[in-house]
């Protein structure tokens, strides 16, 4: 996975999603490497609901002891419409203006709303440089 790999280069990782029995799966996944990880990078799963600020506030504190994170990754996220209001709110939260290290990647594949999922992107342009990767760069589907 993504956090895993990101944690095997010695970056301090935290896979969240709002499911519990997502975050289950991420500690699983995690698991299997535990002996493989650098010292103090072993990944966290973490239960985070989009829009809650409060729990944002409190991963920030308690996890990245009151710092930005470097860098938020997520990946097929954008496609639920009902959630993009709140998953802006929490990458603002996660990466504010005036955060100069900050940075945002989301892999994304478009789907059935590709207007709603462009104008996703396009809400962050004043804020951070966006820029789409040309599919003929990335890796065949297996």
């Amino acid at each position: 996975t993504t956090p895993s790999a990101a944690a095997f280069l010695g970056c301090r990782v935290f896979g969240t999603d709002g499911a519990l029995s997502s975050v289950e799966l991420l500690k699983e996944n995690f698991g299997r490497y535990d002996g493989e990880f650098n010292e103090g990078a072993k990944p966290k799963g973490l239960l985070l609901e989009w829009g809650d600020s409060e729990a944002v506030r409190e991963l920030i504190e308690r996890e990245l002891e009151g710092c930005f994170p470097d860098v938020v990754m997520a990946s097929d996220v954008v496609y639920a419409h009902s959630a993009r209001e709140e998953l802006t709110k929490t990458i603002r939260e996660l990466c504010p203006e005036g955060h100069l290290d900050g940075r945002v990647v989301v892999a994304h594949r478009w789907r059935v709303d590709p207007k709603g999922e462009e104008a996703f992107f396009k809400g962050f342009e004043d804020e951070f440089e966006v820029e789409e990767v040309p599919v003929e760069l990335l890796p065949p589907d297996p």
